[in-house]
């Protein structure tokens, strides 16, 4: 009775696994900014939220469906200042933590830089005012989509 209780378990154990669905390092996940990301508003080690905006498939199966949350973190930052300097922002170290608490680590970054307003440089010699002329602040646009990929092979 043992060796059977023994194969039946090893044979539940073995499907288990067989459901068991594999994301491959390097597959495609396209992310969105749950809301406008500025400079302005952030700092350095942030944390970011972003979303997944076409499902990722495995063997025909949803493992990411649209929505799934993706979080970020500002790593650089630079704010626009005076004499029409621009402002930057990047994200990255993206991961996704999934229903089990598996934790799911995305390759990438994204980054903006603001208009420079360089101009006023030469500006100024003629203007006084326009010395105090600000570039733009660097601003990663809620519609925008971007391209990440998976770090590792993970299986769910």
């Amino acid at each position: 009775m043992k060796k059977i209780i023994t194969l039946l378990l090893v044979f539940l154990l073995l499907q288990m696994h067989a459901f068991a669905l594999n994301v491959p390092s390097g597959t495609l996940v396209v992310v969105q900014p749950q809301k406008i990301i500025d400079a302005d508003d952030l700092k350095i080690g942030d944390d970011v939220k972003f979303a997944v905006v076409q499902p990722v498939k495995v063997n025909n199966k949803t493992v990411l469906p649209i929505g799934t949350e993706v979080l970020a973190k500002v790593t650089k930052k630079k704010n626009n200042c005076v004499l029409g300097i621009p402002g930057n922002i990047q994200v990255g170290e993206f991961s996704i933590i999934t229903q089990n608490n598996d934790i799911i680590r995305l390759s990438g970054t994204v980054s903006d830089e603001g208009n420079n307003r360089y101009w006023a440089n030469v500006g100024w010699i003629f203007v006084f005012p326009l010395l105090f002329i600000k570039g733009d602040d660097g601003k990663i646009r809620q519609e925008t989509t971007h391209m990440l990929y998976t770090v590792e092979d993970i299986e769910l």
